[in-house]
């Protein structure tokens, strides 16, 4: 009897140890190395979550842009936001800003949100929009409509500002939201896939390629980002 006791807890102990290892394993922070010889340049992107950042500490790394969360839907502005552009832009760093999108809110009121706290994009890289589904459940409009919405953000940036806003998106909601759309919209597009970066090997303008990024002057992980070419080619972009 209480041999097979023992048996059974040891068997329930070793299942619960598997357990943990998978959902730590899933919940861990992804990455991939990428050849840094076909894609020399390096970015990050950080909101809040990155905490307070030493932006002289990564301006002395080989760190080639930023980008950084000023808005999220229709009234919510990133309480890191002004601190981090100042200070980025402070260290001569190149710096882009992006909004998160949700999916069931009007994409207009969105856009005015957006464009109320960055003002001018003079100086900094194109404004990014950021579609994913994470953070957005539950979803309470079709397809379509979120699309729709997607358009009304993107048309009235672009009208405020002149700018054609780079669609950052991972691999699940491009297949669901963005492939074959927005065509005139640059992608960031996150995956961690080598060999097919994009499904449909659409072209891409970034790449974000890790989750579990480490600089210094950053404490924890943060988001590890390249441009689609050489260092001729991104001077080029950013002239």
């Amino acid at each position: 009897m209480k041999k097979g006791y023992y048996i059974a807890l040891g068997i329930s102990f070793c299942l619960l140890v598997v357990l943990v290892l998978c959902v730590r394993s899933y919940f861990a922070p992804k990455g991939i190395r990428i050849d840094k010889k076909k894609y020399p340049i390096t970015g990050i992107d950080v909101s809040r979550h990155s905490g307070t950042i030493n932006w002289d500490k990564i301006s002395k790394q080989k760190i080639n842009f930023v980008y950084i969360k000023a808005t999220e839907g229709e009234d919510y502005l990133d309480p890191n936001y002004i601190n981090n552009v100042t200070q980025a832009q402070k260290s001569n760093l190149l710096v882009g800003e992006y909004h998160f999108f949700r999916f069931n809110k009007p994409g207009e009121t969105q856009a005015s949100n957006f464009l109320a706290h960055t003002g001018t994009f003079t100086g900094k890289l194109t404004p990014a929009l950021d579609i994913e589904e994470w953070g957005n459940m539950p979803i309470l409009k079709s397809k379509t409509q979120i699309r729709i919405e997607i358009s009304n953000f993107l048309l009235a940036v672009q009208k405020a500002s002149g700018c054609r806003m780079i669609i950052y998106t991972n691999i699940n909601t491009y297949n669901k939201l963005i492939r074959g759309q927005f065509l005139n919209n640059p992608i960031w597009i996150c995956s961690f896939n080598k060999d097919r970066i994009i499904p449909d090997h659409r072209n891409w303008l970034f790449w974000q390629h890790a989750h579990n990024g480490k600089l210094d002057g950053i404490k924890g992980f943060v988001d590890l980002n390249t441009f689609n070419g050489d260092i001729g080619k991104w001077n080029k972009y950013i002239d």
